[in-house]
């Protein structure tokens, strides 16, 4: 990645969960994850098909469904804003075509922070070993979704696509699988400017009929997105507010 691109990420980067879209929030569900230690800037994404009982977390470097728990600090997520697609295509971040349909999304990255610490380390796109035979030698984008250094690459960045948001839900697009991936060649001396992703379809973040968090193509029937690619983030506010009002229908209920 350009230092340009470097640049870019390193001031439009902002750890707040008000910098999260409001489409990405909700206070309503019934139950909670992130841990209270992690403060009011933490959020654990979960699934519409799975439910709010069910978010991400992290195990070893891959990212899994996990019970929801207020215990549980695999479960903690700090969103960070990263501007817009257009801006980061200026940048040189991302692949221009992405401008065509999603020139005004906001791009999100979510890092791990157990317990409310950063690990520099990011909900992404992972990719395959060095290609073969090519001059230079690069490594593709794949569907699987791992954690990854925050920052140095598009496989972190997700679009959160506004044109399918639909009752505090919304598909998130990773953007690093239609970049340019010239930033994963394996020779950083080679000129790979011109190396861009192939692929047309926007692959976003599911959940496959195995369970596993995986990226897939776009799913939508008749305008509707498949709610196994549908996504909202329980904030770690909202579930102190849970709590509070657990307790006092608790201490009413005893009088």
């Amino acid at each position: 990645m350009s230092n340009k691109a470097k640049v870019y990420l390193a001031v439009v980067a902002v750890i707040v969960t008000a910098a999260v879209p409001a489409s990405l929030l909700s206070a309503g569900v019934p139950a909670g994850a992130s841990t209270s230690a992690c403060g009011s800037s933490c959020t654990s994404p979960y699934n519409q098909s799975q439910g709010s009982g069910e978010v991400l977390a992290v195990s070893g470097t891959s990212v899994v469904l996990s019970a929801a728990s207020t215990s549980n600090s695999a479960e903690d997520w700090t969103p960070e804003q990263e501007g817009d697609v257009a801006n980061a295509v200026s940048a040189g971040v991302v692949s221009a075509k992405l401008s065509m349909l999603y020139s005004t999304d906001p791009l999100v990255e979510y890092q791990y922070a157990p317990l409310g610490v950063p690990s520099d380390e990011c909900l992404a796109d992972s990719y395959t070993g060095p290609t073969t035979g090519t001059t230079p030698d690069f490594n593709a984008p794949n569907l699987s979704v791992v954690t990854a250094q925050c920052g140095i690459t598009a496989a972190s960045l997700w679009i959160v696509d506004a044109s399918n948001e639909a009752n505090g839900y919304v598909d998130l697009i990773n953007a690093g699988y239609a970049a340019s991936f010239g930033y994963l060649a394996e020779n950083s001396n080679a000129d790979v400017s011109n190396l861009t992703s192939p692929f047309a379809e926007p692959a976003v973040l599911t959940v496959n009929s195995s369970g596993k968090v995986v990226l897939a193509f776009l799913s939508e029937i008749g305008g509707v997105v498949s709610s196994t690619q549908m996504w909202a983030d329980w904030s770690a506010s909202a579930e102190a507010a849970l709590r509070a009002a657990t307790k006092k229908s608790a201490r009413e209920s005893s009088r």
